[in-house]
């Protein structure tokens, strides 16, 4: 980035006509400009427009919430790289092959001056003589033989040159996982904005970005636009790496609308008084760089490559699925190896589809039947790793969150990728639902935990179970209705031990007084639990603790409820919630608020004067967790 320094003798003349105070102002306004524009040009984004407004869209919170962290880093080498390469390799002559390949033809015509045609032998010397060049090249190449010839369809469908499908290995080496910390993603680097722009779901169950299918049409719906603005393929390929509005801003204050020509221009900032808008380096070179690509995939044997099997057709076929699939399950069910089936889907954030929406899953041609066979029968499974967002307060800890919605701390650790206790106010952590998915349970197992010494307390046993794959204590203790403790002791073994595929466990026997405190709650119940309830959000709810609500129905504090379980709540909480609907019926303002983007309910009942469990009460919230755009009845 060239900044504007005035000379010293300039800057001197300032400073003696200023205050002090002044010129501390003036250095602060100096160096916010800097690190702002510093900010600004450190990363190419795309954003969607010449609107300032879809820039802002582009890295909105709603977003960065809505998407998860980066996957795998795009291999491409960096710029700096490459032209120290290409210097120390200038004295090495080219072969009469490597002469051919440069004097190839592409479908476009790409008329590069001296400085682009250094920029493209660059690139090109660095990915057939440099050794890791090489080896990135040909990782993409392999890459590029599962998803090419699906690309080259769509693409010659569309009516797109044919060298545009070489543009994924410019993009992402042909890695469908890939992500760069600006926040692109897949095989096309769509931003979040740009994605959804275009139809593709992007969110915490399914990243469609990630998908090389869908992603892939996307790619051809906004080429085809870009190309139709600018009626200049130059100028299409540098506003799909820069962004639309960035490459429209500098053809309008430069009044130039050739690529090549606003490449050089970048000596100057400003013209009569007038900021000029330039193309960042990045996207300089991405013409020369894809140039360079194309002329060695042409001449992938000559220049000593293997040349993939890009005719082979795709053993691929789709296929739809019921909400709440369980992903693990099903490719179990389907005799199809976990780590292939998560290679051919790489949208899935999460082990399960998304939990009320159908969704598209890719299998072998040869199997496309069978999992339709399965999502049909009585062996289909749900997937229990589903979970809300939980807004740490003030004085908060791992261990009492994890009392609070008796979720054990690893588990609520291990799925928030944390391994130390600090925690921030007003940090989101992701707490389980109804269970643990079973790449969880995985990850727990193979953590190092080591055992505390066994409990003191003896609990009877009644039966046994053979611990299976994926398996974790907490997921045997929750399938079997009884409490991570009470299973725990009846083995000896703390609630941290890791339990092993194979490994017998013995059930605790609840009898006695606890069934009988469990048969007169079924007797009096007055609460059906509803999905995604926990104890303490159901405590909460109706102004009673999570002791007494476990006692009270003979359960154990860390209990994981079901859709559908009877509770019997006591009477210390429904009269509170029956004092709630008392203070609703002397209210003299109805009031219906909508919530909005980083509202708690915390927050909204300090804002309207009243408190958080009654709204809960008012609104017959079992959990405090609140979204975007809920309503909310609140009384005044």
């Amino acid at each position: 980035m060239i900044q504007y320094a005035p000379t010293h003798a300039t800057a001197c003349r300032s400073v003696t006509r200023v205050s002090r105070p002044a010129v501390r102002l003036v250095l602060i306004l100096a160096l916010t400009l800097s690190l702002a524009g510093l900010s600004a040009c450190a990363t190419v984004k795309r954003d969607a427009g010449s609107d300032a407004s879809l820039a802002v869209q582009e890295v909105s919170r709603a977003d960065m919430e809505s998407a998860p962290e980066h996957g795998e880093e795009p291999e491409q080498p960096t710029e700096d790289a490459v032209a120290e390469f290409a210097e120390k390799d200038s004295a090495t002559p080219l072969s009469p092959q490597e002469e051919q390949a440069l004097a190839t033809q592409a479908d476009i015509t790409f008329e590069l001056d001296s400085v682009e045609t250094k920029e493209m032998l660059s690139f090109f010397r660095y990915f057939t003589h440099d050794e890791k060049g090489r080896k990135h090249f040909t990782r993409w190449l392999e890459r590029s033989e599962a998803y090419l010839p699906y690309v080259r369809q769509v693409f010659a469908e569309r009516g797109l040159p044919h060298d545009l499908v070489y543009l994924p290995f410019v993009e992402s080496g042909y890695n469908p996982r890939a992500g760069s910390h600006a926040g692109a993603k897949g095989l096309w680097q769509f931003m979040p904005f740009t994605g959804k722009k275009y139809g593709l779901n992007v969110g915490w169950w399914l990243d469609e970005r990630y998908d090389p299918y869908k992603s892939t049409i996307a790619a051809a719906d906004y080429l085809s636009k870009l190309h139709d603005d600018f009626d200049d393929w130059y100028l299409a390929l540098a506003a799909y790496n820069a962004g639309e509005g960035r490459v429209m801003r500098a053809v309008k204050s430069s009044g130039c609308d050739d690529f090549f020509k606003l490449s050089q221009m970048q000596q100057d900032r400003w013209r009569r008084g007038k900021r000029l808008y330039y193309l960042p380096k990045e996207t300089r070179n991405y013409v020369p760089k894809l140039m360079a690509v194309i002329k060695i995939v042409r001449n992938l044997e000559a220049l000593g490559f293997t040349q993939p099997n890009w005719d082979a057709p795709a053993n691929i076929a789709a296929v739809q699925t019921r909400p709440r699939t369980d992903l693990r399950a099903m490719s179990k069910a389907i005799g199809m190896p976990w780590d292939d089936f998560r290679t051919m889907n790489p949208a899935y954030v999460e082990s399960g589809t998304h939990p009320e929406r159908k969704s598209t899953i890719y299998v072998p041609t040869d199997r496309a039947d069978a999992a339709r066979a399965y999502l049909a029968s009585s062996g289909f499974r749900e997937y229990s790793g589903y979970y809300t967002f939980y807004k740490v307060r003030k004085g908060d800890s791992w261990y009492r969150i994890s009392n609070r919605f008796g979720v054990p701390i690893a588990v609520l650790k291990s799925y928030n990728d944390r391994t130390g206790n600090l925690l921030r106010p007003g940090q989101s952590i992701k707490v389980p639902g109804k269970g643990t998915s079973g790449m969880l349970a995985e990850k727990l197992r193979e953590s190092d935990s080591k055992s505390a010494a066994p409990a003191r307390v003896a609990t009877r046993s009644k039966g046994s179970y053979t611990v299976r794959k994926g398996d974790s204590l907490w997921s045997v203790a929750r399938d079997h209705g009884v409490s991570m403790g009470s299973l725990a002791r009846v083995n000896n073994l703390s609630t941290r031990a890791r339990i092993h595929t194979g490994q017998k466990l013995a059930l605790p026997d609840t009898g006695t007084s606890t069934d009988r405190t469990r048969q007169l709650a079924q007797s009096r119940s007055n609460y059906s639990v509803k999905s995604g309830d926990t104890l303490w959000g159901v405590a909460k709810r109706f102004n009673t603790t999570v002791g007494t609500l476990a006692r009270a129905n003979g359960i154990s504090r860390d209990e994981t409820l079901r859709p559908g379980q009877n509770l019997y709540i006591p009477d210390q909480g429904a009269n509170a919630a029956r004092l709630a609907r008392n203070e609703a019926k002397k209210a003299t303002q109805t009031i219906t608020y909508r919530v909005c983007s980083g509202d708690t309910l915390y927050d909204i009942a300090k804002r309207f004067g009243v408190t958080t469990r009654n709204i809960m009460a008012w609104n017959n919230l079992s959990s405090p967790d609140i979204r975007p755009g809920d309503s909310l009845k609140l009384y005044q």
